[in-house]
């Protein structure tokens, strides 16, 4: 597509917005302030949201949504889309709505009520803090993979081809933790830590403690260890591959 050669700008929201419509073009859409009605139609946009937004409806177009802050009512209508609901404290959606559409929806922490009539979905929700409390679909084709750990959301599935899957918690990926707030990293929790391998920090390995930071260079080390061994320095490097991390650690 012509627009996608276009190079996206970012516009950052930093005040409160009552209503807020937006259409067409191709950019990052960051949004910093409490919102109450955001409208997004068409184009190619990255969507960011920081902050507690009321109402988002997004429709048609292509659409990257990074959720790292609470939605109240989210609505997806057609077009096709990659969501991410991140592993942050205040990330969540309570009613979640799509209807049509190609959709790929990335949960790694909570959605209260999923709500998905016709298109072709697949919803991954099989990471370490994923939870749905409950989950509708009507028509349409999808495959939802489930957190076996937190698989007790109420599902009611009418017609379609609908397909749940058990699957194993997966870690989060990497590439996902890097959508976090421009710049920062995040800790997150590592599953099934080998015993030969140690935090290079401290000598000592992962089973007890498993709190850790993943850099952009993929080595990880324990949250405990990295935060005081980067403190105070001007510039900062892994502690095992010497890669430059420019990235600031956040809780």
């Amino acid at each position: 597509m012509e627009e996608n050669q276009n190079v996206p700008q970012e516009i950052r929201f930093e005040e409160y917005i009552e209503s807020k419509e937006i259409y067409d073009g191709q950019n990052i859409l960051n949004f910093l302030a409490k919102a109450k009605n955001i409208s997004i139609k068409g184009g190619y946009h990255t969507i960011k949201i920081n902050s507690h937004v009321e109402n988002l409806d997004i429709e048609g177009g292509f659409k990257e949504l990074h959720i790292k802050a609470p939605i109240d009512n989210l609505t997806i209508h057609g077009g096709k889309s990659n969501i991410y609901v991140h592993n942050c404290e205040d990330a969540k959606v309570d009613k979640f709505y799509m209807m049509g559409g190609n959709h790929t929806v990335e949960i790694l922490s909570y959605v209260h009520d999923l709500e998905i009539h016709g298109g072709v979905n697949i919803i991954k929700c099989n990471y370490i803090n994923s939870k749905i409390d409950k989950i509708t679909t009507i028509g349409g084709t999808r495959d939802i993979y489930l957190n076996p750990e937190t698989d007790k959301c109420e599902k009611i599935s009418d017609s379609g081809t609908c397909n749940f899957h058990k699957t194993e918690v997966e870690d989060e990926p990497i590439e996902i933790q890097q959508f976090l707030e421009e710049g920062s990293i995040a800790p997150t929790i590592l599953t099934n830590p080998k015993s030969d391998v140690t935090c290079v920090i401290c000598l000592q390995n992962y089973n007890e403690d498993r709190e850790v930071y993943f850099l952009p260079c993929t080595h990880y080390f324990h949250k405990k260890c990295l935060k005081p061994y980067f403190q105070g320095k001007i510039e900062r490097f892994c502690p095992e591959c010497k890669t430059q991390v420019r990235h600031n650690l956040v809780d």
